[in-house]
C-alpha cells in the first residue's frame, strides 16, 4: 500500500469542517499510514471537535522550545520595524486597535517558527489542510516548500462569494483536491493553477449519504428526536447572517403562516455553528416564546437532520443547502438581508421563499411534488458541483496522495531508452506523427526548405495508423518509428532510441522550422530553445516561466524596446533542442509527465545537473497547428489516469520549482475596483 507507515500532518481549522477529513482518516489508517491533528491556539476553539471525537492532536505552541523561543525573539527584532512602517503608510491599519495589530503581529511569528518546529521534529511525510487561504494555511504552505513536504489541499465548502482570498488557493499547494467542476472554474477566475487542481468529490457527503441515508436509519435518528414516523420533516438551514438576527419582530414575520402545517410537519432549525452561543440562546428563548412547536439545533449533527428531513428552507448561503441536495431533498431559499439576491433560485436549484412568510412555494410542493423543470436543473448542478455521488471521493483522494508518494520514492520513474551509436556532426529531428496529417505535412515540408544543416536526418514516430497512408510522400534521410501511444514524452523517447545524430531536436507536428542559424552549436551545451510565433507573428512561446503557484507557462510578452532583453530560464513550446549526451544523462523524458509539462521538466532536470537552457532570439519557429494538447484529466480513476501526469509533476518538484513573487503583478486585474 503506498501510504503504508506515512505520517500525514493534517492542520483543521472550523470544527464543522472537521467532517471532511474523518472518512480520510479512517481510511489511511486501514492503509497504515497516520494523520497527525495539528491546530493554532487562537481566539476561537478551533480544537473543540477533535476534543468531542476523542481525538489526539497537538497545538502550535506545543513545539516552542528554547532555541523556538530564541528565534521569535530576534525575528521580533528584525522586523518590528518594518511593521510600523507598514502601518503607517496604510490607512487600514488604523482601523484594527494597537492591542489587536501587537496580538496579530505577535501571533504570526511565533506560529511560523513553531510550526517550523513542528516539521523538524515530527518529520511529516505530506501535509493536507482545507485550503491556504487563512493565514496558517499560508505558513504551513511556505514552510512545506521551504522543507520539502508535499502539500495537498482541499475544497472545505461551497465558493459561491466573490472572494480575492481565493487567488491564493494554488500558490503553495502541489495539488488542490475540489468536489466538482464549478469550484474549479470559479478558482481559476482567480489565476489559481488548472494544472494542480483536480476532481474527487466531497469526501463527507459521500460516507454521509451512506450513513445517514437508509430507511432503517432515518427511522432510528426519528425516534432519537421523539419526531412521530407519519410527520413530514421540514430542515430550516440558518447561515451565519441569520443566525445573529435578535429581532422578535423579524422572526415572527418570518414565521408567519407555516402553523397551516402544523399538523402534519414538525419544523427543525439548524443554526449555524460560528453565531455566538450567545445570541443563538437569545433567539431559542424567543422561539420557544412566539413558535413553541419549533425545534431548534445548534451543534446537533446536522446531516442527521438533513436526512430525517422532507424538505430544505436554506436563510442565506450555507454550504448545508447544496448538500440536501445531495442527499436528494427538495430546497427554499432566502436571500441573503444585505444583497437580497437569491443565489440558488438564479441557478434554478431552489424554488424562492421570498419574501418571508411566503410559503406558498413550500405549501404547494407539499401538495403537488417538486416542478420538474427545477428537479432537472438541479441533476446537473449536482453531475457539476460534486464530480460523483459515488461513495468513492475518498478512494480518489487517497489514489492521489499515493501517486505523490509513488512518485517521490522515485518507483514512478520510466525506462530509460537505449539510443544507438551516434555520428558525430549529425543533428536527428525526432517529430511524433500524431493524428493530424496537415499538421504532421506542414512540419515536414518546412524543414525540407528551411534547413541547411550539413547532415541532418528526421524520425518519425508514428503513434496513428491513419497516418501511414501519407508517410509515401514524404523523401530525405527518413526513419519511420511505431508506437502506439498518445504521451509525447514516451513517443520522444522511442525516436530518440532510434536516432543516428549527436544532437536531437524533438518538434510536435504542426510546428514549422523557419531559421536556425547557430542551433546545432548551441545544442551541443546541453538544452537550447528559440521563438515559437503563430502565424501572425504574434508571440505563441518566447520562453518558459514560472507563475505565482510556482506552475509553468508560456511566455507570450514582447520585451519592449526600452527594456533589457532577458533570456528565460526555461525553453519550449513545441519545439527543443538537446545535446545527446545530456539526454543519455537525465535518462531522456520522463513518461510518467504531461505533455504539456515534457519540455519543462527536462529543462529542469538539465539545470538540476547544471546545464541551463540557451534560448536563440536570432532563430524561429511557426506554430501552424497546436498538437498533442495535454488530456485535463480531470476523472481521478484507475481507468483513465492521465490525471497522474499532472500530478507526478508537480509530486517530483516539491519545494524545488521556480515561483514569482511579485503578487501585485499576478493579480493585477482582480485587484482592480
Amino acid at each position: 500500500m503506498k501510504l503504508k507507515n506515512k505520517k500525514i500532518a493534517c492542520f483543521l481549522a472550523l470544527p464543522h469542517h472537521t467532517r471532511f477529513f474523518i472518512p480520510l482518516r479512517e481510511e489511511i489508517k486501514k492503509q497504515g499510514g497516520e494523520i497527525a491533528f495539528i491546530v493554532p491556539l487562537s481566539d476561537y476553539p478551533f480544537e473543540r471537535d477533535l476534543i468531542k471525537r476523542n481525538l489526539s492532536f497537538k497545538y502550535f505552541t506545543d513545539y516552542m522550545t528554547a532555541d523556538v523561543r530564541k528565534k521569535i525573539r530576534e525575528a521580533h527584532i528584525e522586523l518590528s520595524g518594518c511593521w510600523t512602517e507598514t502601518s503607517y503608510k496604510w490607512d487600514g491599519f488604523s482601523r484594527w486597535s494597537l492591542f489587536k495589530q501587537g496580538w496579530f503581529f505577535d501571533s504570526l511569528v511565533e506560529e511560523y517558527f513553531c510550526m517550523e518546529k513542528y516539521i523538524e521534529v515530527e518529520k511529516p511525510d505530506m501535509f493536507i489542510a482545507h485550503h491556504e487561504c487563512n493565514r496558517w494555511g499560508q505558513i504551513i504552505g511556505h514552510l512545506a516548500r521551504k522543507k520539502k513536504v508535499p502539500f495537498v489541499t482541499f475544497q472545505e465548502g461551497d465558493y459561491y462569494n466573490d472572494y480575492i482570498g481565493f487567488v491564493v488557493h494554488t500558490e503553495y499547494s502541489n495539488v488542490d483536491l475540489l468536489w466538482g467542476n464549478k469550484t474549479k472554474e470559479v478558482l481559476k477566475e482567480y489565476l489559481c493553477s488548472d494544472d494542480k487542481m483536480f476532481l474527487i468529490g466531497n469526501t463527507h457527503i459521500d460516507s454521509a449519504v451512506k450513513t445517514y441515508g437508509s430507511p432503517e436509519t432515518v427511522d432510528q435518528i426519528k425516534k432519537e428526536l421523539s419526531i412521530p414516523g407519519d410527520k413530514k420533516v421540514i430542515l430550516f438551514l440558518v447561515d451565519i447572517k441569520y443566525g445573529g438576527i435578535v429581532d422578535r419582530e423579524n422572526w415572527q414575520t418570518f414565521l408567519k403562516g407555516l402553523d397551516q402545517l402544523d399538523s402534519e410537519a414538525v419544523l427543525l432549525f439548524k443554526w449555524h455553528p460560528s453565531v455566538m452561543q450567545g445570541a443563538y440562546e437569545k433567539i431559542e428563548a424567543m422561539f420557544k416564546e412566539i413558535y413553541p412547536s419549533a425545534i431548534l439545533y445548534y451543534m446537533y449533527d446536522p446531516y442527521k437532520l438533513i436526512a430525517i428531513s422532507d424538505y430544505c428552507v436554506s436563510l442565506g448561503k450555507t454550504t448545508l443547502a447544496i448538500e440536501a441536495l445531495a442527499f436528494g431533498k427538495p430546497l427554499f431559499t432566502l436571500p441573503t438581508a444585505d444583497t437580497l439576491d437569491d443565489y440558488y433560485v438564479k441557478m434554478g436549484i431552489a424554488q424562492t421563499a421570498f419574501p418571508p412568510g411566503n410559503w406558498s412555494n413550500l405549501l404547494n410542493t407539499v401538495q403537488n411534488g417538486v416542478p420538474p423543470e427545477v428537479t432537472a436543473k438541479v441533476d446537473q448542478y449536482l453531475k457539476e458541483y460534486f464530480y460523483k455521488l459515488d461513495g468513492k471521493s475518498v478512494e480518489r483522494a487517497v489514489e492521489v496522495m499515493g501517486t505523490i508518494f509513488e512518485t517521490r520514492s522515485g518507483h514512478a520513474k520510466s525506462k530509460r531508452p537505449k539510443l544507438q551509436e551516434a555520428v558525430a556532426g549529425r543533428v536527428s529531428v525526432i517529430v511524433p506523427s500524431g493524428s493530424d496529417a496537415e499538421a504532421l505535412l506542414a512540419t515536414m515540408t518546412s524543414l525540407a526548405q528551411k534547413v541547411q544543416w550539413p547532415d541532418w536526418e528526421v524520425v518519425i514516430v508514428v503513434n496513428d495508423e491513419k497516418m501511414k497512408p501519407f508517410l509515401p510522400a514524404l523523401s530525405g534521410d527518413l526513419r519511420i518509428v511505431e508506437a502506439n501511444d498518445d504521451r509525447l514524452p514516451f513517443l520522444y523517447n522511442r525516436g530518440a532510441e532510434c536516432a543516428t545524430g549527436d544532437r536531437f531536436i524533438f518538434m510536435k507536428p504542426g510546428v514549422l522550422y523557419i531559421k536556425g542559424a547557430g542551433l546545432p552549436d548551441a545544442i551541443l551545451d546541453g538544452v537550447a530553445g528559440l521563438p515559437i510565433r503563430n502565424v501572425d507573428m504574434t508571440p505563441s512561446c518566447l520562453g518558459m516561466a514560472f507563475d505565482f503557484n510556482s506552475a509553468p507557462y508560456r511566455v507570450t510578452t514582447e520585451i519592449s524596446a526600452n527594456e533589457e532583453s532577458q533570456n528565460p530560464e526555461f525553453v519550449g513550446g513545441g519545439m527543443i533542442g538537446v545535446a545527446r549526451a545530456l539526454f543519455e544523462s537525465i535518462g531522456g523524458f520522463d513518461e510518467g509527465i504531461a505533455n504539456h509539462l515534457a519540455e519543462v521538466d527536462f529543462c529542469l532536470s538539465a539545470k538540476e545537473k547544471n546545464f541551463p537552457p540557451r534560448y536563440l532570439p536570432e532563430c524561429l519557429g511557426i506554430l501552424f497547428k497546436e498538437t498533442f494538447n495535454s488530456i485535463s484529466g480531470d476523472e481521478v480513476s484507475d481507468v483513465d489516469e492521465a490525471w497522474k501526469r499532472r500530478v507526478r509533476f508537480f509530486a517530483k518538484w516539491v519545494g524545488q520549482l521556480p515561483k514569482d513573487e511579485n503578487f501585485m503583478h499576478f493579480a493585477k486585474d482582480l485587484l482592480k475596483v
